[in-house]
């Protein structure tokens, strides 16, 4: 069995490079060659394949490497692909990856689990009525990587509002998910497997120098992190419960990251979940001290549960086996054409 790696330029930093384009660095290549490390580690036969822009040169490069199982579909674009191509591949499917949060929530609120209530506005000059609890929290509807994310996020009066709505909008080029601000802890919880998925460690996401966990603070590795989280056992208890049925009625598959604010009405309110979370097990910096890799909040859980980078990754790339039936493949396997 070969394993390919995806991997493809920005696949971080796209959106909020729209916004700080001078104030960016992009370490997709450095996150596949650990995740392809680690399963080399694993004893799994790897290679590197880079997302093409025309995508038949892709699937000639999985064609030529006789490649099993793709691991690290990185965004909807490449989960279609795959999808369409019938390749098996690791991680959440077609079911949940188009979803955007809105809707994630809406699932999850339906399921009588806690999230914040919210409303959509699709421009500063039609924001629905808000009647909504202040300070509110304003976001990119599809955002990753903490896109757009500032203080300014946090909205304390309605007059303040239209201006982050824009910049939303108008920059990032999304709906904005303007929901009530749970003042709180942050934490996010790792969980890998889909037919008996493992919890992890939860983390406790402590802030430095600022109100919320913007894109500076986050990709730039400037938060506190607590690992596993400070908590009391049936604070971990309510938490690691809420998050796997949130993973369980959302449909994730093979691993996801749920993140949560656990308000200071001991209530675990969910956000989140990341599809893609950042599984990188260290963070790395140039000889001119410049970013070259982000360490992943599952990277920090891992090493919580007492797991190897190759441990973790594996773990990961073995659900997706299961899942598909391929744990007795010898010869690579034949793809819709």
């Amino acid at each position: 069995m070969k394993v390919g790696v995806f991997w493809r330029k920005y696949r971080n930093v796209e959106q909020q490079m729209r916004i700080t384009p001078d104030k960016i660095y992009d370490d997709a290549y450095e996150e596949a060659y650990h995740h392809y490390s680690a399963l080399r580690e694993a004893g799994y036969d790897a290679c590197l394949l880079e997302w093409k822009r025309d995508p038949r040169e892709t699937l000639r490069d999985i064609r030529k490497e006789n490649i099993s199982i793709v691991f690290n579909a990185s965004s909807l674009k490449e989960v279609a692909f795959l999808e369409t191509f019938g390749i098996p591949y690791v991680g959440s499917g077609i079911d949940l990856v188009p979803m955007n949060k809105a809707k994630r929530k809406e699932i999850v609120a339906y399921n009588r689990l806690p999230t914040p209530r919210f409303v959509v506005a699709s421009d500063p000059n039609n924001i629905p009525d808000i009647n909504l609890r202040y300070p509110l929290f304003v976001k990119p509807i599809e955002g990753r990587g903490s896109a757009g994310i500032t203080e300014e996020n946090i909205i304390y009066r309605y007059e303040d509002l239209p201006k982050v709505v824009r910049k939303i909008t108008e920059k990032i080029g999304q709906k904005a998910l303007i929901e009530e601000y749970i003042e709180g802890r942050e934490i996010t919880v790792g969980i890998i497997g889909y037919k008996d998925p493992m919890v992890l460690p939860i983390v406790e996401i402590e802030y430095n120098d600022t109100k919320t966990n913007t894109f500076e603070h986050k990709m730039y590795d400037r938060e506190k992190i607590h690992c596993p989280a400070r908590l009391t056992r049936d604070e971990e208890k309510l938490v690691k419960d809420t998050a796997l049925k949130i993973y369980r009625v959302l449909n994730a598959k093979d691993y996801s990251r749920i993140d949560m604010i656990l308000g200071k009405d001991g209530i675990p309110y969910f956000l989140e979940i990341n599809t893609f979370a950042g599984l990188t097990t260290d963070s790395g910096r140039d000889e001119n001290g410049k970013m070259k890799i982000h360490h992943g909040y599952m990277g920090y859980a891992a090493k919580a549960a007492g797991m190897t980078r190759g441990e973790f990754i594996g773990k990961i790339l073995e659900s997706a086996i299961e899942r598909y039936g391929l744990g007795q493949i010898e010869k690579p396997l034949t793809y819709i054409s």
